[in-house]
């Protein structure tokens, strides 16, 4: 088993046991954690667990059909970027050996400098055959370009799972229940139609056109 596959196991596994890990226990553990957090349901609680740890935060929100989606995606943006960072060393070591054996090949250095990473251009050259310098530059410039991409998704996501957990944990104090009417009726010239909509909590004002 590869140092890429374990790595993807091991995350796959922390993953498991968090999704699987009871709403309790989890908002029992922030609280411990968090001294300054209330103890009432708060946007801020749900902020500061989601920055702890991904997910957390839509554990305390009780939105736990999210966790799969959540999961999914940083699992398979680290599994790419551990891949390709693996692949990225390869390549960058071929590419530092092969380069300086054709500088020793003409005549312009009497000694690879680089004559460790032999193993790693071999192993290249095992699966693809014989290459040149120049393709191991651009695959390593493309190995590196695509790992920092997936770096940058991770990033991405872990900020809007942080996001939604703060706005969903909003949004469970507004009020939409069935404070909403219409009505028409009769008005010089035509009809009127009225309309209240009550914004906020249950003590919030009604409004009407």
């Amino acid at each position: 088993m590869t140092s890429s596959v374990r790595n993807f196991v091991l995350i796959c596994g922390l993953c498991a046991l968090v999704s699987l890990g009871s709403a309790e226990a989890q908002i029992v553990t922030a609280d411990s954690i968090f001294a300054g957090i209330p103890s009432a349901h708060s946007p801020r609680g749900a902020l500061r667990r989601s920055a702890a740890l991904p997910g957390w935060g839509q554990i305390y929100n009780k939105q736990y059909i999210k966790l799969p989606f959540l999961y999914a995606a940083l699992g398979g943006l680290v599994y790419t970027a551990v891949v390709n960072h693996d692949d990225y060393i390869l390549y960058r070591e071929a590419f530092q050996y092969k380069a300086f054996q054709e500088q020793v090949d003409s005549g312009i250095l009497t000694k690879n400098p680089k004559i460790g990473f032999k193993s790693s251009y071999d192993e290249i050259v095992e699966e693809f055959g014989a290459v040149s310098s120049r393709p191991l530059e651009n695959q390593r410039n493309n190995l590196r370009r695509s790992r920092d991409l997936s770096l940058i998704g991770i990033g991405l996501v872990y900020s809007l799972a942080m996001l939604d957990a703060f706005v969903s944990a909003h949004l469970l104090d507004f009020d939409v229940g069935e404070d909403l009417s219409f009505q028409v009726a009769p008005h010089p010239g035509g009809l009127r139609l009225s309309a209240r909509i009550r914004i906020g909590s249950s003590g919030g004002r009604g409004l009407s056109n």
